[in-house]
């Protein structure tokens, strides 16, 4: 009875995925009790770096906000993002993942750096290996998320060629408020979590948010292939934000940010190391900004500089041949964003700005056993850049039209490689320059308000990571050379979308692109070999075509019940691939041909429930198509209840039944992971 109960269950919600498609729920915004989506007013800034509604805006824009965030079951912040259609999170071992990725509108899910991460304006993807630690993101700290999807490099250049996803923390509203958080669930895993907000009346304001998580974590490695050196992965970290500002004034409004984050990250692996394999990203982050403006007039500073500093302890066994080498390298990020919006006439608005930024890295690999090899690598990329944008209104609001172009000069400079067992043919590090022009158009029409569409094209562009730029070592293909030379991919992007509301309690969206990449940077095998294997080279040797059907409905049949859907298709193939022609029609890797989910929110006075499930299709794990990962069902689920406006006690289930799957082609998922919460508010 049991098992026809579950699978009726599953039965239902697939029905209900594959038959609609997700809006994300913004329902802290209401003055009732009743749920409302972005749609009903919520003002975005991530696309046009002006305040706009999204219905104004000629793209595809989706929007998590606080309530969302919280009645989402999900462990970290990008858990939250597997909902959201477009948007692919390559998480294979839950929590215990080293670094996952999120990336948007079908690009391969283990390319992180193309798709940009902004927090509160700033971008935190690593210049060197352009991933995002994803891990040390607080989603209890966050406002909403801005998911801007399509090239967004005409506003933000480099790594922006997928898109951009913004994360918004939160400002107080209140002149004091403390709240903490303890949960306690599978593999022993204990959160605790402490907000201390407080504003004056005179517009000043201070923020500490502070977490710890700890677990004992899991066996990632299936049963029939594991050793007697494969063990649980676990993990230990804490993060903290304080940030002070003012936000009462007109032309001087400022804010100062400091984030800390200290992690151990065991990799589930152990021979003689007292740890084991494990990793650290140890990052601070400093940022300050200074806005203001008047009714027709506003600008934005941002200066910021974050470290990571990642450590990596790593120990095979061959046989009897015991090996081990440590990495220890220090990334470091810095810049400053200025940009100012003005409307010139009643119905035009003029923004432009300009971005300057370095990012570096200085680190090696230290070998603690026989040859006791050092391989140091260094090297320096910085972006100079400029743009404008022009937003103008035509037939009394009815249609905007939105154009910008912007200019990026991208260095490479101070790269150095020394190795005391050097491999042979190592390429000079000569310094180079590239620029890119990223041009984007596109036009939004309302003529009732019940019907609204866009057409729009765009330009992205990604250049080269700084790993690939210095770095000759070891990468999951195998050993691999530096390349120097390497130049900037592009994508030209074309757009439709329409949104339907045919009437107020139910809203449509639908979106399709397509997109021509050109000079996609692959890894090239070259005529040398190490041990056996071919030595292997990043080169901007192919062509890819993306095409893409994006689809969203939000019902809200009754006061405090909404019901959401979604489906995407992703169609991303290799179009051209002169040095590797038996590729060329194949797919992307990481990328699901079909993603589907839906959920059930359920407010009301006596007991809160969520339901969310995903439907992740097939996907491939490498270039040549031959190791397929199988298709999944997953479904979350969520139960609250508030006590007296200051208590709230849920319960958190991930994986309701416990389908354990294979997400990349090494590592099975966690399972079933269940986690109860107490939270107290003053």
């Amino acid at each position: 009875m049991k098992h026809f109960l579950i699978q009726g269950i599953r039965i239902l919600l697939l029905y209900g995925i594959l038959s609609a498609g997700l809006t994300p729920v913004n329902y802290g915004q209401s003055n009732s009790d009743s749920l409302k989506t972005i749609h009903l007013g919520e003002v975005v800034v991530t696309a046009t770096r002006t305040m706009r509604n999204p219905s104004e805006i000629p793209a595809r824009i989706s929007v998590v906000g606080t309530e969302l965030i919280e009645a989402t079951p999900a462990q970290q912040t990008d858990d939250i993002l597997r909902f959201v259609p477009g948007v692919n999170v390559n998480r294979s071992a839950g929590i215990y993942s080293q670094r996952p990725a999120v990336t948007l509108r079908g690009l391969s899910g283990d390319e992180q750096s193309r798709t940009l991460v902004l927090m509160n304006g700033i971008p935190i993807n690593t210049s060197d290996e352009g991933g995002v630690n994803w891990n040390r993101i607080n989603q209890f700290d966050l406002e909403r998320i801005e998911i801007f999807k399509g090239p967004g490099s005409t506003l933000y250049g480099n790594n922006a060629m997928g898109g951009v996803i913004n994360l918004i923390s939160r400002r107080p509203t209140g002149p004091g408020e403390i709240s903490g958080t303890v949960s306690y669930g599978t593999f022993n895993t204990v959160r605790q979590d402490l907000n201390i907000r407080m504003r004056s009346d005179e517009g000043l304001y201070g923020i500490i948010s502070q977490y710890f998580l700890k677990s004992d974590g899991y066996n990632n490695v299936p049963e029939d292939r594991r050793t007697p050196y494969d063990i649980a992965r676990s993990l230990e970290e804490i993060g903290v934000s304080a940030r002070i500002g003012f936000d009462r004034g007109a032309w001087l409004n400022w804010e100062l940010q400091y984030d800390i984050f200290r992690d151990t990250r065991g990799e589930g692996y152990q021979i003689l190391a007292p740890l084991g394999c494990y990793r650290n990203f140890n990052t601070d982050l400093i940022r300050g900004s200074l806005q203001g403006g008047d009714e027709n007039t506003h600008y934005n500073l941002n200066l910021y500089y974050q470290l990571e500093h990642y450590y990596d302890v790593n120990e095979r066994l061959k046989g009897s041949n015991y090996s081990r080498y440590d990495v220890n390298s220090q990334r470091r990020d810095l810049g400053m964003i200025f940009s100012i919006s003005s409307d010139l006439l009643k119905h035009n608005t003029f923004t432009g700005g300009f971005e300057l930024k370095k990012g570096s890295i200085d680190g090696g690999d230290y070998y603690q056993t026989e040859p006791y090899d050092t391989v140091h690598n260094s090297g320096t990329l910085r972006t100079l850049s400029c743009y404008v944008q022009d937003e103008h209104a035509f037939s009394d609001n009815k249609i905007r039209l939105i154009a910008g172009i912007r200019f990026d000069l991208v260095s490479f400079y101070d790269g150095n490689y020394h190795a005391t067992n050097a491999w042979s043919a190592i390429p000079e590090l000569n310094d180079h320059t590239w620029s890119e022009l990223s041009p984007r158009a596109g036009l939004r029409f309302n003529f009732i308000p019940e019907v609204s569409a866009y057409i729009s094209y765009s330009h992205g562009f990604r250049a080269s990571i700084l790993d690939d730029l210095t770095r000759t070592g070891w990468m999951w293909v195998g050993p691999k050379y530096a390349n120097p030379e390497l130049g900037p991919e592009s994508l030209d992007n074309y757009e439709l979308g329409l949104d339907l509301s045919p009437f107020g309690k139910l809203k449509i969206s639908a979106s399709a692109y397509y997109a021509l990449g050109n000079d996609f940077l692959y890894y090239v095998a070259t005529s040398d070999s190490l041990f056996g294997r071919p030595v292997y080279r990043r080169e901007n040797v192919s062509d890819a075509i993306l095409k893409g059907i994006e689809t969203e409905i939000n019902y809200e049949p009754a006061p405090g019940l909404v019901l959401t859907a979604g489906y995407t298709h992703a169609d991303s193939k290799i179009d051209g691939f002169t040095e590797r022609p038996e590729l060329e029609g194949n797919y992307l890797k990481y990328v699901p041909r079909h993603t589907a989910a839906a959920s059930v929110f359920w407010k009301n006075g006596i007991v809160n429930a969520s339901i969310r499930g995903l439907y992740k299709g097939a996907q491939f794990a490498d270039d040549a198509n031959t190791v397929e990962l199988d298709p999944y069902f997953t479904c979350d689920l969520q139960i609250s209840k508030q006590i007296m406006e200051r208590y709230r006690f849920s319960i958190d289930v991930q994986d309701l039944f416990d389908g354990e799957h294979i997400e990349t082609a090494d590592y099975i998922s966690p399972g079933r992971i269940i986690s109860g919460r107490i939270s107290l508010k003053f």
